[in-house]
């Protein structure tokens, strides 16, 4: 049978909220409490090639120094791995994405967000292919003042695909499209766009946003050979030389 309801939004989802039955905890058990607070960081190889970052880098430098109550919103796809490592972040200013396992709907939830907290910064967290999917968006987060700050890991590629596809010795032309000048398109619509090959500025280009506000796109670029131990564990290297 279909049935059809029409409400405000806000209304509609409280009323919803309110008549289902409450949720058992699941694997939200002290256990998995204890794995996650005790796990000790990737620290996996991998040969970096000059002028491209290692995202683990990248991520840690952002956990220490990210004001601590800016809201934060970390998208889905290869990269979301890296931007989860921020143990100091309360849950209660992380919101993470996993509904429907897609990429490309980061920047539509940071907007919701930035709308319900105006009075607060938001940082989402993005993948580059997952970005261009939506990335005319960025007129709209310019168009209502929006504070976003949109910080990319860029590797070039989608990439938990390269990395299957690596996995079981396939071709990746498929999967990798090269690094877009997201810094200049960002200034193509009004916004403030940074690219960072290394992590020296930073400190000041940080202040600098905190100081100004607003919205802007920061473009890191990191190497497409550092894989997440997700990946490696449900895609370990050389696996197509095993089958």
């Amino acid at each position: 049978s279909r049935h059809h309801l029409r409400a405000d939004a806000r209304l509609g989802a409280e009323a919803l909220t309110a008549a289902l039955p409450a949720r058992t905890k699941m694997w939200r058990t002290e256990a998995m409490a204890s794995r996650i607070r005790d796990s000790k960081p990737d620290s996996h190889v991998f040969e970096i090639e000059p002028g491209l970052l290692d995202p683990r880098d990248a991520v840690e430098a952002l956990e220490n120094r990210l004001p601590a109550d800016w809201e934060l919103v970390n998208s889905s796809g290869h990269c979301s791995w890296f931007f989860a490592q921020m143990p100091s972040r309360p849950n209660e200013r992380f919101l993470t994405i996993r509904e429907f396992g897609a990429i490309g709907n980061g920047i539509s939830f940071s907007m919701g967000v930035a709308a319900a907290r105006p009075d607060r910064t938001v940082v989402l967290f993005d993948g580059d292919g997952s970005l261009m999917m939506h990335i005319q968006e960025l007129e709209t987060i310019k168009r209502h003042g929006m504070n976003i700050l949109i910080i990319l890991m860029n590797d070039g590629a989608y990439g938990s695909e390269v990395h299957k596809l690596r996995s079981e010795g396939l071709p990746e032309d498929g999967s990798v499209f090269g690094r877009p000048d997201f810094a200049a398109i960002a200034r193509g619509f009004g916004l403030d766009g940074q690219t960072f090959k290394s992590l020296d500025d930073l400190p000041r280009r940080l202040e600098e946003f905190t100081k100004r506000g607003g919205a802007a796109v920061w473009d890191f670029h990191v190497s497409d050979k550092v894989v997440s131990p997700t990946i490696r564990r449900a895609h370990p290297p050389g696996k197509h030389a095993k089958a």
